[in-house]
């Protein structure tokens, strides 16, 4: 398998080569604030991901309760659900009980990073803001890690 970010590794990280395939990794992203989703969609898209959006924790563990990811982003304070409540439902059942999560928050202080990652196998904490391009390259890091640990 060729490494991800063969290709134009600067503009778009996700892209893979295998047997001359462009792999496209499916994003869960769960945002509340509406213009930050709408730019995480575009720079996920332009950078062979493909996300599906939820503005909510619940509709974010509806939806990985229902189909498999390659990936989970979630932001830690959103209405009805935090991004850990979320991480929780989706390590308990599912099929997404072994994908990589990623928790986005601007309060990394108000966290145990510990527990957070032990107890609830968060594979990565962004903090806020960040780069879009910075996240990118994070992701696919975390890809790589965990596409490692599966082979």
């Amino acid at each position: 398998m060729a490494e991800r970010g063969t290709l134009n590794a600067q503009l778009n990280p996700s892209y893979a080569e295998t047997d001359g395939d462009i792999v496209v990794t499916r994003i869960l992203v769960a945002e509340d604030s509406f213009a930050l989703a709408n730019l995480l969609t575009f720079v996920l898209k332009n950078s062979n991901f493909e996300p599906e959006v939820f503005s909510t924790g619940d509709k974010a563990l509806e939806a990985a309760q229902e189909r498999p990811f390659d990936v989970v982003l979630l932001d830690q304070q959103m209405p009805r659900m935090t991004g850990l409540e979320v991480a929780e439902g989706i390590r308990a059942s599912g099929p997404n009980q072994s994908t990589p999560i990623c928790l986005c928050t601007a309060k990394t202080h108000e966290l145990n990073l510990d527990e957070v990652r032990d107890r609830l196998g968060v594979s990565a904490i962004f903090h806020k803001p960040f780069s879009p391009k910075d996240l990118v390259v994070d992701l696919n890091k975390v890809l790589d890690e965990t596409s490692v640990v599966k082979e």
